[in-house]
């Protein structure tokens, strides 16, 4: 998965503006922050991304 930046973007969809929902899934000892963008007008997807990568254990970001 891409590494992205939580930013604001416009749909190309709608063309409204779309904030993305951030997430945190746990999977094999490291914490996964994840950004989805979802179009408001229609619900359809964007995009979606890795924010960062976290040590599960300690929470110190890991390099992606």
């Amino acid at each position: 998965m891409k590494q992205v930046l939580p930013k604001i973007i416009t749909s190309p969809i709608s063309g409204r503006p779309v904030a993305p929902k951030i997430t945190e899934r746990i999977y094999d000892g490291k914490i996964y922050v994840e950004a989805v963008w979802i179009d408001p007008a229609s619900g359809y997807f964007i995009s979606k991304g890795v924010v960062k990568v976290l040590d599960a254990e300690t929470r110190a970001e890991i390099a992606i």
